[in-house]
């Protein structure tokens, strides 16, 4: 089994954060992977390319008399970068799996992570680092187990604080002696319930006639349990043939989802994710809820457009919809003008007439990026299309904006996949029926609209 090396965390400038211990490397290993890193990162801003996902480091041997070399796995995550070398053949899904799980597990305890978080909060993430990562491999990642050993900040700053010591950390062996590694022993909350959100993204590529060349669905559902003893549930879905390409959560049993198609499981305590999925390609097909027609005519030193927006549900508003146009690396400037329904606020003037807002949202330029946005709040398909007319100056003769534009919404209480749950079934040693709840959200991935 292959082992990864440590982790190492870097501001937006470059500079080291935290690095995990690297006890069968040189004193100099993690200072080359920075280095390294560092400089392909100049290297591809300078060229304004992509920075390759791995990266190749020329490294010595612990005696220093040999090259070697190990490949560097790395996220940016808020500004942060999060670097994790592998010095042996090892898959990097492997790597990136398990920074996906540290991220997780940070967003659980330290809620945004940022480089205050992380500079208040030094001890705890190199106390994680250690419980999850045991000589290369990962070893404790259950955010409930790893919270009976790393006492979270907020309430150990308070229990420390009321102790008059700090940088103590209380031992505890109570998650090893557990029967149930994901669930910790005698578990007990005065309200029993349970929620599941359906998170659902799509990704997709539209033509300039609205025709759907590529689309495909991504989703989730987490959970958030507040039940006592151990419950053993039962959830069925009304349609469980759209998930495809599932992966789970260590507590379901994979045979009875294999034989039934039902989710069979004792869950964790707390916020977990219980399930990923790809939907099915024949429930992603014309799942796209957003009609779009656009146009864009390139002109010596500039160029103009016009987009129009309809909404395709009848029943469900689009919100918080981005349009995000590249308009080429020497625009300077844009005019344009969004219209739409007027909308009454409710509020009304003094003369005694409803007071209201243009439903053409509004747009930005950035002359940094040379991107222009227009956003809109909200869109139902009861009312007048928006539209977004426009033209741009370029400093070059023969402007080149991007052949597509991106598009970006969310969609409460909807499934693209219309996955749907039927029943949720309680056993096990509980005497007690939890409230249940479930809540869907739909948002656009990467939408890619051509001109």
């Amino acid at each position: 089994m292959g082992r990864i090396d440590g982790i190492i965390i870097l501001d937006s400038n470059g500079k080291p954060l935290i690095s995990s211990h690297f006890p069968l490397h040189p004193p100099s290993y993690p200072s080359l992977h920075i280095d390294t890193f560092n400089t392909a990162r100049k290297r591809a801003l300078s060229e304004n390319a992509e920075l390759d996902p791995v990266i190749w480091v020329n490294t010595l041997s612990r005696g220093g008399g040999s090259m070697s070399g190990a490949g560097l796995c790395h996220v940016e995550r808020e500004g942060l970068f999060f670097l994790v070398p592998v010095g042996q053949e090892v898959n990097p899904l492997f790597a990136f799996s398990f920074l996906d799980s540290f991220l997780d597990t940070l967003r659980d305890y330290l809620g945004d992570i940022t480089e205050i978080n992380i500079k208040d909060n030094f001890d705890i993430i190199y106390m994680l680092i250690e419980e999850m990562l045991d000589e290369g491999h990962p070893m404790t990642m259950e955010s409930n187990m790893l919270k009976e050993i790393v006492l979270p900040p907020t309430l150990m700053r308070k229990l420390l604080n009321v102790a008059g010591v700090s940088g103590l950390q209380a031992p505890t062996t109570q998650p090893f002696t557990a029967p149930i590694p994901w669930r910790r022993p005698g578990v007990r909350h005065s309200s029993n319930e349970i929620y599941f959100d359906i998170e659902e993204s799509i990704d997709a590529i539209i033509d300039k006639r609205g025709n759907i060349l590529s689309s495909s669905v991504w989703g989730r559902i987490n959970c958030n349990s507040r039940l006592s003893g151990n419950p053993d549930l039962l959830l069925n879905f009304a349609n469980p043939k759209v998930l495809d390409e599932c992966a789970f959560h260590p507590c379901i049993r994979y045979n009875k989802w294999e034989k039934n198609r039902i989710l069979s499981f004792i869950p964790p305590d707390g916020k977990f994710r219980l399930l990923e999925y790809q939907a099915a390609p024949t429930n992603t097909k014309n799942q796209i809820p957003l009609g779009v027609k656009a146009s864009l005519v390139v002109e010596p030193n500039g160029g103009r457009f016009s987009i129009t927006l309809t909404s395709k549900l009848p029943s469900r508003p689009l919100e918080d919809i981005v349009i995000s146009i590249y308009l080429g690396k020497g625009a300077t400037s844009v005019s344009a003008t969004a219209q739409g329904d007027r909308k009454p606020l409710g509020s009304r003037s003094e003369e005694g007439t409803a007071e209201g807002y243009v439903a053409g949202g509004n747009w930005e330029f950035d002359p940094h990026n040379q991107v222009l946005k227009w956003k809109l709040s909200s869109l139902v398909s009861t009312e007048r299309s928006p539209t977004l007319t426009g033209s741009f100056v370029s400093s070059e003769t023969q402007p080149t904006p991007s052949p597509s534009f991106e598009v970006s919404f969310n969609i409460q209480h909807h499934s693209f996949s219309n996955l749907r749950v039927d029943q949720l079934k309680v056993q096990g040693d509980v005497m007690y029926k939890p409230f249940k709840g479930v809540r869907q959200l739909a948002r656009s991935g990467k939408v890619e609209v051509r001109w």
